[in-house]
């Protein structure tokens, strides 16, 4: 309702280990109320209030409580208050993780560009790369290595040698402080975060010493010209309005739950230490697998045997194994609606950003390039294997189904990525671009074709990914 979008009430559930979701049935009967928020929409321009109110009022204070967590220290706290640590985490977490899915600004924002672009004869993928810089917290994790790479004087080996100099150091604290605890294998607690793995952040900056740092820069005159002359204040606004509400995209995603996520990670380790040093669990990330109110019964002296917990991790491993489903049971398509006006032209602008940002297969290892350069290195499959993360390094090419920005720490490494799904406006390409990777997303075929250790080439410019010695 906050738009006025037709968007019925989602449902997820969880079969077999996997999440799903669907859309839950239509509202018909509030049509005649969204119509009139969706007027308002289109005429204040809502999706500037959404960037306002993000960075204005809504980020600060979860930063400020991210923060505030992350400074408890844990070791000290007895039982009952690490209990209480806990509750209070998971409690922050659900709380603000769901404004991610609220923000809809850039769906709109940058659905009326690329709407007007196509009226204008302009391609998706010329005005998709006029974004390019316009996403911070994209670039963030660079900004940070660049930060310690210029002020070493060798390539790290170690840690300890990011700490070589008072600056260098200070830049490391500042980095760990605002992305130390935020997971980078998955959504889930089982996965690392960025100050588990410091070979990570040493091999980030070693890469970055042994190339310079790639900016990211958007030629708007070039798709400009293109634009009628009578449109050209009409694109500047567009253009304007798409920038902003795409700084959005990667930042509230991670501010709202990578992060939490992986205060909450913190804390069940503790647990989980304490647990297993005490014969109570059989090892600290065992207690993943346990509920909040048994973690609570648990550090109180009750709760799951030790041998359930880790049953269940077993069963959740194995769960991971398998190719699921994209889909359970036949597709039924929602009912056809006569909307009002007002909805319907936000409807149209949706639709425009879905069209820009859908897949764009052209066939096995083939799909839609983001950049210009083309870029060859060891495939390193981002599959269902425990160490898949652990095993990058510094000029890897990066093969996946997708990413998100839990891997935002792991970009400045890679020569390229390639996905077998994403568009447009996928996460991967929206890394690709505000850090100069080469890409190649929707791509199907990569994982059943690459094997990991192959030498492959990405090609963005055409668009395709080639095997160019088998490992």
């Amino acid at each position: 309702m906050r738009y006025g979008l037709p968007i019925p009430s989602p449902r997820f559930a969880a079969v077999n280990s996997w999440f799903y979701y669907s859309s839950g049935p239509d509202d018909l009967s509030s049509l005649d109320e969204q119509e009139r928020v969706a007027a308002h929409t289109l005429d204040a321009a809502a999706w500037r209030d959404e960037v306002a109110r993000w960075f204005d009022e809504e980020r600060p204070p979860i930063v400020a409580t991210n923060l505030a967590l992350q400074a408890e220290q844990l070791e000290s706290l007895n039982d009952a208050d690490l209990a209480d640590h806990i509750r209070r985490a998971v409690a922050h977490f659900l709380a603000v993780s769901p404004l991610h899915f609220e923000h809809a600004g850039f769906d709109i924002a940058g659905g009326r560009l690329f709407h007007a672009a196509g009226e204008w004869g302009i391609p998706a993928e010329r005005v998709a790369a006029l974004l390019a810089g316009a996403s911070p917290a994209s670039a963030a994790v660079q900004d940070h290595i660049d930060r310690i790479a210029d002020a070493l004087t060798a390539a790290p080996e170690t840690i300890d040698d990011l700490r070589a100099s008072a600056q260098a150091s200070q830049a490391l604290d500042d980095y760990l402080r605002l992305h130390g605890w935020r997971v980078i294998d998955g959504n889930d607690l089982a996965g690392p975060t960025v100050g588990e793995r410091p070979e990570l952040i040493v091999a980030a900056v070693r890469a970055r010493m042994t190339r310079p740092a790639s900016t990211a820069t958007a030629d708007v005159a070039s798709v400009r010209a293109m634009v009628p002359e009578e449109g050209r204040s009409r694109f500047d606004e567009l253009l304007a309005d798409a920038r902003a509400t795409y700084a959005l995209r990667d930042d509230d995603n991670a501010i709202c739950f990578v992060w939490p996520l992986g205060l909450i990670r913190r804390g069940v380790l503790e647990a989980g230490r304490r647990l297993a040093e005490g014969g109570r669990a059989a090892a600290a990330n065992d207690l993943f697998e346990a509920t909040t109110i048994e973690i609570d019964n648990l550090l109180s002296g009750s709760g799951p045997a030790a041998e359930v917990l880790a049953a269940r991790g077993k069963a959740r491993r194995a769960a991971g194994l398998v190719d699921p489903p994209m889909q359970l049971g036949e597709y039924v398509p929602p009912p056809s609606v006569d909307l009002p006006p007002h909805m319907a032209d936000l409807v149209t602008a949706q639709r425009a950003y879905h069209a820009a940002s859908g897949n764009r297969s052209a066939g096995p290892m083939a799909g839609l390039g983001i950049g210009d350069a083309t870029a060859r290195g060891p495939a390193r499959l981002l599959d269902h294997t425990i160490d898949a993360i652990e095993r990058v390094e510094p000029g890897d090419v990066l093969i996946a189904v997708t990413t998100t920005c839990n891997l935002n720490s792991i970009f400045p490494l890679l020569a390229a990525v390639a996905t077998e799904e994403g568009g447009l406006f996928s996460h991967t390409a929206l890394l690709a671009r505000e850090l100069g990777i080469p890409a190649v997303v929707g791509a199907p075929g990569l994982l059943s074709t690459i094997s990991d250790g192959d030498i492959v080439e990405v090609d963005p410019v055409a668009g395709v990914v080639r095997v160019i010695d088998r490992g």
